[in-house]
């Protein structure tokens, strides 16, 4: 399979957040998968000859799923049926593969940007940039196992319980106020409310309209509509393309041994 990824020439000079080095950056790109083209608004950075992407537009676009852990600052990444933990430190924006490898990481209104060398290590591609025409190929490697050996693999979780029901999300004026477990409520995090399952209960939730997915950690009560099961944040409701219709029903994957380090 060949992938052609396409950055739009609309070049100027930026800085990137949390540091001083000057990069360029480009206007909205476009990824090709066969016949399928995915545009994207965000931006692309490139620096010191390496060329940044938004790291969890990107993988979602090669099949991944990307879960955020706050209290630990660990990005989980399920690619190919396996799930595999990258420590991030956002103080000296870098990411840590098996306590060996290191990456940089830049910043853009709040978005992890990471360079597309880094995608073969989870996804088993390989690349070759064409300076010139400002396009990225990617082709797609035969065999991942000798990809993956060399990355920490958390174990795997599992699904204890399915349920469909309505959704909706909240955040506005709930932004920066106490959740029932005592957390600052993060309107752009990957959170939920429910009325009675356990608080950091992971749950994997799927707007069956979109057919679209994400991880979410309850850390809320709610909703406190009739009909309605749960409430996401806006960042999840986004992910999954749920927030401009309000609300919407969903499938519920109830996780187990979803977290490895307690």
């Amino acid at each position: 399979m060949l992938v052609l990824l396409c950055l739009f020439l609309v070049p100027q000079l930026v800085f990137a957040n949390d540091t001083n080095l000057e990069s360029e950056l480009f206007g909205k790109f476009t990824v090709t998968i066969d016949d399928r083209v995915n545009v994207f608004i965000q931006p692309a950075i490139q620096e010191d000859e390496e060329v940044y992407l938004p790291l969890r537009s990107l993988f979602r676009i090669f099949g991944a799923q990307i879960a955020w852990n706050q209290n630990e600052s660990t990005t989980t990444v399920l690619a190919d049926e396996k799930e595999y933990l990258l420590p991030m430190n956002l103080t000296n924006l870098t990411a840590n593969i098996n306590n060996e490898s290191v990456i940089s990481l830049k910043m853009i209104n709040s978005h992890a940007y990471i360079p597309v060398s880094f995608i073969k290590e989870i996804m088993n591609f390989d690349f070759s940039w064409d300076d010139e025409s400002k396009t990225l190929y990617a082709v797609r490697l035969p065999d991942t196992a000798t990809i993956f050996i060399n990355l920490p693999e958390a174990p795997k979780y599992r699904v204890v319980e399915t349920f469909t029901g309505i959704a909706s999300w909240y955040g506005g004026k709930f932004h920066g106020r106490m959740t029932n477990n005592g957390e600052i409520f993060d309107e752009n995090g990957f959170t939920a409310a429910h009325r009675t399952l356990p608080f950091n209960t992971y749950l994997r939730v799927t707007f069956l309209q979109k057919n679209e997915s994400t991880i979410v950690r309850i850390n809320d009560r709610g909703p406190h509509i009739a009909g309605r099961i749960l409430d996401l944040s806006k960042g999840a409701a986004e992910e999954i393309g749920l927030r401009p219709h309000g609300l919407g029903e969903v499938k519920i994957e109830v996780l187990a041994n979803y977290k490895t380090d307690d």
